[in-house]
């Protein structure tokens, strides 16, 4: 019976390495996937890091041309309201005069359509 108990305990020895060995190989596995997990996580805050510089900077961004866009607003409000004034002004000063009230000669009409102001045709010639 000895050499019976003798294999038992030479068997349980023997699948105690072989377990300790497999413990010892997926320990090593998991240590593995725990370094490459961590390694994740630190690109990810990384990138984390970066898409919140961006979006803080896009945000800036967006402030200043709001601010920018509201001035605009302003200015082009203040301009129509002075057009408006001009318009008024010069309707009240010219409604008694009778030379505002005529149409103005072929000839001035062709030289006021002209951007840079100079006659292109012979069909309205100037007389003084």
């Amino acid at each position: 019976m000895s050499g019976w108990l003798t294999k038992l305990a030479g068997g349980g020895l023997l699948l105690m390495l072989v377990v300790s060995i497999f413990l010892g190989g997926y320990s090593s596995l998991l240590s593995h996937r725990l370094e490459l997990a961590r390694q994740q996580v630190t690109e990810q805050q990384k990138t984390l890091a970066q898409q919140a510089g961006l979006i803080a900077m896009l945000q800036t961004q967006d402030t200043q041309n709001r601010v920018l866009m509201a001035a605009q607003q302003q200015r082009e409000q203040q301009l129509r309201q002075q057009s408006d004034i001009y318009q008024r002004k010069y309707r009240d000063a010219i409604k008694n005069d009778e030379c505002a009230n005529r149409a103005a000669p072929g000839a001035v009409l062709d030289l006021m359509h002209q951007p840079d102001g100079t006659a292109t045709s012979t069909d309205h010639p100037v007389t003084p």
